[in-house]
């Protein structure tokens, strides 16, 4: 909703010389003596938008003292120099109801960080976080085992699978917390450039960091953090559906992944919904991986990338299955293989079964896993352990997995 300010600007000098030359200038005629008083005034209005502000910030444009009044920082002009770019950057501990705000680290941070989100009108539906920067201590690696597991339950009668912690973040973990919906998975490591979608609620969301002690994992001194959340109303067009934890659109061609792959190891107890919006023209995505380190989960100790349903993203009828992690492309096909369409839509192991390089013509060869299944995501399930194939296969990654949409099998 747009609130509109109004700037005054009175010249008395040019009220006096007009009171000065009424008797020179006999001639003025009452209309004319009006106009003169009604120029006297200039009204200037401007909606309070998004703006871009210095070291590429963004912020809302208001007038100079109603910025200051909000706490926020002059960043620049707005509104052809009629306003500000009014900045916003809160750290632990803040509220803040103004959409674009910054979350940033100022070092030193220890135990409970908090930011609360609320909205800043009452028909906000969604959150988006951006991290500019996002740095905290990462998983453990660790590869000793602890204990056994049947079916997913730590220590259960008759439990044999060997696990060990590694994939669990253990000292830091970055939560956000929403009342009235389905909280995104809690996440560690480094994950600069990546983002995440989250139902707002009405009652206000909260960012919740916490920073351990002692360092169980990898990455341990580099916490620093710059996110930046903005709010979506409800009539928004480009909203993410729903369920999704980030959402891709604006290019027939990008790159997705798993949190914390720049870290090196996949985080345990994750279920990432990654969205792609379908552009124009096309009705079909392809997933190929560049290097055999982009794709590295769970199951067969082998190279193999295709597992069967009761290979991976369960443990079996039995409770035995060789481990839980993997990857979930809903109405996958390889297209040299269009008869096994569907067959074949979770994944794990390594990437040898999809392993491939894109085109100098920007199109992908055949070693590449498609789908026509509309919407287009990509699903990444984990459990809170590591058993024991991939305990044998030492530190999974997770994804990386670049996507090139086509119009290739369009029926127009």
């Amino acid at each position: 909703m747009l609130r509109y300010f109004q700037l005054l600007l009175v010249i008395i000098f040019v009220g006096l010389s007009a009171v000065s030359s009424r008797d020179s200038k006999s001639s003025d005629t009452p209309a004319d003596r009006e106009g003169k008083l009604l120029s006297l005034f200039q009204i200037v209005r401007f909606p309070n938008e998004p703006c871009i502000g210095q070291a590429s910030k963004n912020g809302t444009c208001y007038t100079a003292d109603e910025c200051t009044s909000k706490g926020g920082t002059n960043a620049g002009t707005c509104a052809q120099g009629y306003g500000v770019c009014c900045t916003f950057t809160e750290s632990c501990g803040a509220t803040s109801n103004e959409n674009c705000t910054y979350f940033e680290s100022s070092g030193g941070e220890i135990g409970a960080c908090q930011l609360k989100i609320c909205p800043c009108s009452d028909n906000i539906c969604q959150l988006r976080l951006d991290f500019n920067q996002f740095m905290i201590t990462g998983p453990s690696t660790s590869t000793v085992i602890v204990s056994a597991h049947k079916g997913g339950v730590i220590g259960a009668p008759g439990a044999t699978k060997p696990i060990s912690l590694a994939s669990r973040c253990l000292t830091d973990t970055f939560s956000v917390l929403t009342p009235s919906g389905q909280s995104p998975p809690s996440i560690c490591g480094i994950n600069t450039g990546e983002h995440m979608y989250v139902d707002s609620s009405a009652t206000c969301n909260d960012l919740v960091f916490q920073l351990g002690n002692t360092a169980q994992g990898t990455g341990v001194g580099q916490r620093q953090w710059s996110i930046k959340f903005t709010q979506y109303n409800c009539d928004y067009p480009n909203l993410a559906p729903d369920g999704c934890t980030q959402y891709y659109f604006g290019a027939s061609m990008d790159t997705v992944q798993t949190y914390n792959f720049a870290g090196g190891q996949h985080l345990a107890n994750q279920d990432q919904n990654i969205c792609i919006r379908r552009e124009r023209g096309n009705c079909r995505i392809c997933y190929a991986t560049v290097m055999e380190s982009d794709f590295m989960t769970s199951g067969m100790a082998t190279k193999m990338a295709i597992a069967k349903p009761s290979s991976c993203c369960g443990y079996g009828t039995a409770g035995t299955g060789t481990n839980f992690d993997c990857v979930i492309i809903p109405g996958a096909l390889n297209p040299a293989m269009l008869s096994m369409q569907g067959m074949f839509s979770q994944f794990c192991g390594r990437s040898a079964g999809i392993q491939n390089t894109i085109s100098t013509v920007g199109s992908m060869m055949s070693k590449t896993i498609c789908t026509d299944r509309q919407p287009f995501n990509i699903r990444f399930l984990s459990d809170a352990f590591e058993g024991d194939m991939e305990i044998l296969m030492g530190v999974m990654s997770g994804f990386k997995l670049t996507y090139l949409q086509t119009s290739n099998g369009c029926n127009n």
